[in-house]
């Protein structure tokens, strides 16, 4: 029997492979971790700083005073709320737009009315190196946590079924819903994985999608699928609710957040390749790699092995841990290293952090390695414009949660677009960081950025500064006020598990604001 050609891989349809599902990493060797201090990360608290300096060019710089009112308590964690820096041209999750403190937001208050900022925070502090958490949780209210729940789940599953297509028949590109260009032109797109995820896989385990609120709902701002970063945050923050917040979310009657480790540990065992008491590991560069503190603070909490590369070897198809006392079998790969040093023997031959016959295990489906090689091609920002399409192409739904205005310029129209509005859009180019503010631009920098997007336009997507809200942040002992996105975390299995709650960033809403960005914790309470 013929088969058509896939658009992707020249020669036909890629042959068949018996691979298992694969599933998620993180931070890639050779680079900085993604949290703290990712170099996305940056590039996000720019963007919203640029945003939140745009909203303030609308509205102006005036500040409001926080109305005294007997429903809303005038402290929080010892700090009078009138010494909030409430600036009403940026939205704000605890406060009205006539600085009245939001309902939901009250019992949080009354439970830290009088407790010192100073006996709250050390414990949260010290729970992660490098970026600090911020002490004051964010709140959602229960209705609007359902509906981002549901846009989470119907993203994730697209996601995933994109991957399983790009890598198989690419029918989604055949038919014209995403060009070949774009997909063919990621550096993360990975030839070597092709006929090796079966349309049943899950590509994709641990998937983190970062939103922000916007008017009448949310945006998403990024997929994060390749090497998702976080996860060891939301098990530090979640440890160190001592008592001043134990109580406080109590009183909040915030809903009750699973341990992310254990949820994360049952979505790797689902995929485990058929084993009642399968082995997962967690596979890390090695101590010199930025992110070791948190790969070690995971691994130690969800119960796997923290493994390096020569730590393992590959024999007869399947995985093995050395051992003082012979070797055990590995049935699932949680990877923390970069594609490009999984496999000295598939990827790059002078890989010394991976481990050689990794991939050739991984098509027998001896092995599940979790997210597969070549996710990272769903986190490219050329593809992100097409998300929307993908979701209604398989699963022939409206998106719930839409993303953040983004302009693909590989189609001309939309090229076109982006040339007549630079100087209010940013541009980024994929596989890298650089971010070009247009409203920041001069004439002739304007002028150059036009040429380069003319020159290789599926190199590039424009982009709205994404939306802002705030919320309050302690920050040295002060109430501030900080932008604030949301970490939300997908688990993928054989269910789908939804991590109630999520982990938020807040960053300075001006280039001169207080401090570095900063974790945050999320509380699910009733409206």
């Amino acid at each position: 029997m013929s088969c058509r050609p896939c658009p992707l891989h020249p020669g036909g349809r890629p042959p068949t492979s018996v691979l298992h599902t694969l599933g998620a990493a993180r931070t890639p060797a050779g680079r900085p971790a993604a949290w703290p201090g990712h170099k996305g990360g940056v590039k996000q608290a720019h963007l919203f700083r640029e945003a939140a300096a745009g909203a303030r060019r609308d509205v102006g710089a005036a500040r409001l005073p926080i109305i005294r009112s007997a429903a809303a308590p005038l402290r929080i964690c010892g700090l009078d709320l009138h010494a909030y820096d409430f600036d009403p041209a940026i939205p704000d999750e605890a406060f009205t737009p006539a600085g009245e403190l939001r309902a939901h937001w009250r019992p949080l208050a009354i439970a830290l009315r009088d407790r010192d900022a100073a006996a709250v925070t050390p414990a949260l502090v010290t729970a992660e190196p490098g970026e600090p958490p911020d002490s004051i949780p964010l709140l959602l209210p229960e209705s609007e946590w359902r509906f981002l729940e549901a846009g989470l789940r119907q993203r994730v599953k697209a996601l995933n079924l994109l991957l399983a297509d790009l890598y198989g028949d690419a029918a989604i590109v055949r038919d014209g819903v995403v060009p070949a260009a774009v997909v063919r032109g990621s550096r993360q797109f990975r030839v070597e994985m092709r006929g090796a995820v079966r349309p049943e896989d899950v590509p994709a385990a641990v998937c983190r999608i970062d939103v922000a609120r916007a008017p009448g709902g949310f945006r998403v701002l990024r997929d994060n699928v390749r090497c998702p970063g976080g996860g060891a945050p939301m098990v530090a923050v979640g440890r160190v609710l001592e008592e001043p917040l134990r109580r406080a979310r109590d009183a909040c009657a915030a809903r009750d957040t699973p341990p992310y480790a254990s949820a994360l540990l049952e979505t790797l065992r689902e995929l485990a390749p058929g084993d009642a008491d399968p082995r997962v590991a967690l596979l890390t560069p090695g101590h010199y790699n930025a992110a070791f503190a948190e790969h070690a603070l995971l691994a130690k909490a969800a119960g796997m092995e923290l493994v390096t590369g020569p730590d393992l070897f590959v024999e007869d198809g399947q995985v093995h841990l050395r051992g003082a006392r012979g070797s055990l079998r590995v049935h699932v790969l949680y990877r923390q290293v970069d594609d490009d040093f999984l496999d000295p023997l598939a990827f790059r031959p002078d890989s010394v952090l991976g481990v050689p016959g990794l991939l050739h295990a991984c098509r027998l489906g001896s092995v599940a390695v979790l997210n597969a090689p070549g996710t990272g091609v769903a986190d490219d920002p050329a593809v992100f414009p097409f998300v929307a399409q993908a979701i209604r192409y398989y699963l022939a739904e409206e998106p719930l949660l839409p993303g953040v205005e983004t302009w693909a310029c590989v189609r001309p129209d939309e090229l076109e677009y982006a040339l007549d509005h630079l100087g209010e859009l940013t541009i980024e180019q994929r596989g890298n960081n650089e971010v070009l503010f247009g409203p920041g631009l001069s004439a002739a920098e304007r002028a150059a950025c036009a040429a380069r997007l003319r020159a290789a336009p599926d190199e590039f997507v424009a982009r709205r500064a994404p939306p802002v809200t705030s919320a309050p942040c302690l920050v040295d002992g002060r109430l501030r006020q900080g932008a604030v996105a949301l970490h939300c975390f997908v688990l993928q299995g054989r269910s789908t598990r939804v991590v109630p709650g999520a982990l938020c960033r807040d960053v300075p809403t001006s280039p001169g604001g207080p401090g570095e960005p900063r974790a945050k914790d999320v509380w699910i309470v009733p409206e």
